[in-house]
């Protein structure tokens, strides 16, 4: 597997600073490998940059690895509506990330599916966040990168931003551009 071209695939937005996270589901390497080594050597390449690598869970099937900028995530997360909402499940301080993404993942291990608050680490609007919880996931507006049930037209703007933003990393990618000429800093 290509890891710089799955990253380009599925984070294109996070690596052009568009968004302030994204979420990958990776399949298990073979062998009894894991994708620690490689994590920690894109760390070291791109913490420059302001784009960390983290894994949040990791089971016999998938690792799930967040590709966050924390500058951006800590920004949206110490906003009082975003925080309030955080505390509510068990989130403390908005100020350490790393504290927030402990948390962030034992609640993947505690049911080794979604926290329902995890849209808000990918920089989801709270709006849809709490219709996605009230509504159980039915009755959207828009379905895109997420469920809407905001403001629709808005969230179609960035859905549309992405799409183009994710198809420009692929062109330049397919001629032989790198992916650390791809991540902005």
């Amino acid at each position: 597997m290509n890891l710089d071209y799955v990253l380009i695939t599925h984070c294109s937005p996070t690596l052009a600073g568009l968004k302030q996270a994204s979420l990958l589901c990776l399949p298990r390497l073979g062998n009894g490998c894991t994708y620690d080594k490689i994590i920690e050597k894109y760390n070291h390449k791109y913490n420059p940059k302001g784009l960390y690598f983290r894994i949040l869970y990791a089971c016999p099937q998938r690792t799930l690895l967040y590709v966050y900028r924390p500058a951006r995530v800590r920004t949206y997360v110490q906003q009082r509506d975003i925080s309030s909402f955080l505390q509510q499940f068990g989130y403390q301080d908005c100020q350490d990330i790393s504290a927030l993404l402990d948390r962030l993942a034992a609640r993947f291990a505690e049911g080794g599916c979604f926290p329902h608050e995890s849209g808000i680490f990918l920089g989801y609007p709270l709006e849809d966040v709490c219709g996605f919880i009230a509504n159980k996931g039915n009755h959207a507006k828009l379905c895109g990168e997420w469920k809407v049930y905001g403001d629709a037209h808005a969230a179609a703007r960035t859905f549309h931003r992405y799409t183009c933003c994710r198809q420009d990393y692929l062109d330049r990618f397919a001629v032989g551009t790198t992916l650390d000429s791809l991540i902005v800093a």
